[in-house]
């Protein structure tokens, strides 16, 4: 895989400078870009950082990898969310729906990962949690072996080749395209009313709902991106509203790993742990699952959603 062989130039257009980079891609922005072009510009930088965190998993296992593969594949669904209303439905929905498959292709190692992490740091505290890692290791290494099959079928750089190349298409026959600057701010605008939402259904369903917490979480981190996507074009300084949902998304995601991890434990045997090591393991993971429930309640507050002007969404 290579990120070259991504498209790099439109046809009858200049080539547009594209940062290799998938997270300095913003910073080609200005309010003078199409539509198009911020859409052939992010598209392709973070389809770039994919291919590049794909192609790194060949020849290595380093969980970062498949951390940072994840994460640039999320990008790209949010990405594709936001130009959905320019974008013709069903083909936006079927590469969002792409990116989703070949990132949950990857979290299938990832998720071992996480939970070998937590047992590892209460390790020095349960002594024979150490028969746990052994299992967990030998599960992650068959989990790494599939993940990698799978995504050298997927052909992840062909998958995104296919749908850069086919939004810039339709973009570019679009009759008319919004101003950059009012369709980012539309955009935010939109996922920010739904985080509101979101953080209210939260605050009514109480600290032992954890799904409405989850979608907190998946809304607050597709406001976060939309906003390091657009943040040049944007009218407002939203960097204190950036700040706050990464910390909040933080307490989320430890939350997250404790479920994932849960359930990892409920959802298979190890054999050389034994019922009881497992049963403690799930206990443990339960106990750290309330806490963090009751703690990202307690800061879901510090999450305004909104812009430092005081600008209605």
């Amino acid at each position: 895989m290579s990120s070259h062989s991504l498209p790099v130039a439109m046809e009858g257009k200049p080539p547009l400078h594209i940062p290799t980079d998938g997270w300095k891609a913003a910073s080609a922005l200005a309010s003078t870009t199409s539509v198009a072009d911020a859409f052939y510009i992010l598209a392709t930088s973070t389809g770039a950082e994919a291919i590049r965190r794909a192609g790194s998993l060949r020849s290595g296992d380093d969980p970062e990898i498949l951390h940072k593969l994840r994460v640039a594949l999320r990008r790209l669904r949010t990405l594709w969310w936001a130009y959905g209303p320019l974008l013709e439905g069903t083909d936006a929905k079927k590469h969002r729906a792409d990116f989703k498959s070949l990132a949950c292709i990857a979290g299938a190692t990832r998720d071992w990962d996480v939970l070998r992490h937590l047992m590892q740091a209460e390790h020095v505290m349960r002594p024979r949690f150490a028969e746990l890692l052994a299992d967990i290791d030998e599960k992650r290494a068959h989990a790494l072996a599939l993940s990698k099959s799978a995504l050298e079928d997927s052909n992840i750089e062909g998958c995104l080749n296919v749908a850069i190349e086919s939004a810039r298409r339709h973009l570019e026959c679009r009759p008319r395209n919004p101003v950059l600057v009012d369709f980012a701010e539309e955009r935010v605008g939109a996922a920010e009313k739904v985080l509101k939402k979101d953080i209210t259904r939260a605050h009514r369903d109480g600290v032992t709902c954890y799904e409405t917490l989850h979608e907190v979480r998946i809304t607050g981190k597709k406001l976060r991106y939309l906003l390091e996507f657009f943040s040049p074009v944007l009218t407002c300084d939203h960097q204190a509203v950036i700040e706050s949902l990464t910390s909040v998304q933080d307490e989320l995601g430890k939350l997250n790993d404790l479920v994932t991890s849960e359930a990892l434990m409920r959802q298979h045997r190890f054999k050389s742990a034994g019922l009881a090591v497992s049963g403690d393991a799930i206990r443990f993971l339960e106990e750290e699952k309330m806490r963090h429930m009751e703690t990202a309640h307690a800061i879901l507050s510090s999450v305004t959603g909104g812009c430092t002007d005081g600008r209605e969404s």
